[in-house]
């Protein structure tokens, strides 16, 4: 068994929990959201995060295609997407309108949707984002091995199995069966186009934990592994960006909180030389990814701030009244 793997059966088995308890009791129970954030001391922050994953600026009305929250388990999408938009949502009148797009979006949407990513570009405010898919996205772990014990080596074991990820394809033709980097595919393309040689078995988070370098590449949309790897006490080495979650992989800032290489790789020897040469400031972007990991794990702010972000979503959209959120002026406060 390998217990640095995300709790995904146990996320389910609290999901049906959750939602086994009638409607009308969870509306007895809602939180007066807007009135425990006036308490805090953290406002600013909060609607700094609000505004990030809810960049909309204009009103916007529902087209024929939007769904009532009641008609969330219509959506052909996995099923933890539908708990996780459940988890929210449930604070809302279920006749409320959205547009929810699941799985991984990595383009634009036509017209303001809730989604789990969006491209890393000025127009992307159509991708109204909230934490779905979170018990696989959010895993952070507790890493028993200090960097100086670990391997001077990278590790790049990862899923290339979809035609969406041929950067991952290129990386491989790079690397593999190099002395710098073990790697492999745990799966191969349609047509069994990948070398026999490239498929390898699932390793643990466990095993890859024994390296001081783990590769994050982007796959459909954004590297799942970096969050783990980022709680870890080895290098994240990755291009930069260009897809983002409710993360924030924009605001990650290169050879500070990971190890930024050119998006043709050619530079990782180099990187891992320096590095593996100055362990001083490899232990500095450790513990500045650790320090970025933290805001995630506040589990009380992280429901505010969703709940916030659908409410802003259901006033920009008129179904709310303005008054419902009353922090509309100060999105010019926030710049990104």
């Amino acid at each position: 068994m390998d217990r640095f793997k995300p709790k995904k059966i146990r996320g389910y088995i609290i999901s049906y929990l959750r939602e086994a308890v009638p409607s009308w009791i969870w509306k007895k129970l809602r939180p007066d959201f807007i009135a425990s954030l006036s308490e805090r001391d953290d406002i600013e922050y909060i609607l700094s995060r609000v505004f990030y994953y809810n960049r909309i600026t204009e009103n916007f009305r529902m087209d024929g295609t939007a769904l009532r929250l009641k008609d969330l388990w219509k959506v052909k999408s996995s099923s933890m997407y539908k708990h996780d938009a459940w988890r929210t949502s449930r604070w809302f009148d279920q006749d409320l309108k959205w547009k929810l797009d699941c799985g991984d979006v990595n383009w634009v949407c036509s017209s303001p949707s809730i989604t789990k990513s969006r491209p890393i570009c000025e127009e992307n405010a159509n991708n109204v984002i909230l934490k779905l898919d979170r018990y696989r996205h959010f895993n952070f772990i507790e890493d028993p091995y200090s960097f100086q014990d670990k391997a001077d080596k990278s590790i790049f074991m990862a899923d290339i199995g979809d035609i969406g990820k041929m950067n991952r394809v290129e990386f491989m033709k790079m690397y593999f069966g190099s002395d710098i980097c073990d790697c492999g595919s745990i799966r191969n393309l349609p047509g069994k186009v990948l070398p026999d040689e490239w498929l390898k078995p699932k390793m643990k988070i466990g095993e890859m934990l024994r390296y001081k370098f783990i590769i994050a590449l982007e796959g459909n949309d954004v590297a799942t592994s970096l969050k783990w790897i980022m709680s870890s006490q080895s290098l994240a080495v990755m291009p930069r960006p260009t897809c983002e979650t409710w993360f924030m992989e924009k605001t990650l800032v290169p050879d500070y909180h990971y190890v930024e290489i050119s998006p043709d790789y050619s530079d990782l020897g180099d990187k891992m030389a320096y590095y593996s040469a100055h362990p001083d400031k490899a232990l500095e972007i450790i513990r500045n990814a650790h320090s970025y990991i933290r805001q995630f794990q506040d589990e009380e702010r992280e429901d505010i701030i969703e709940y916030l972000v659908l409410l802003k979503y259901f006033r920009d959209s008129g179904q709310v009244p303005e008054e419902a959120f009353p922090y509309g002026e100060m999105y010019g406060r926030f710049r990104y």
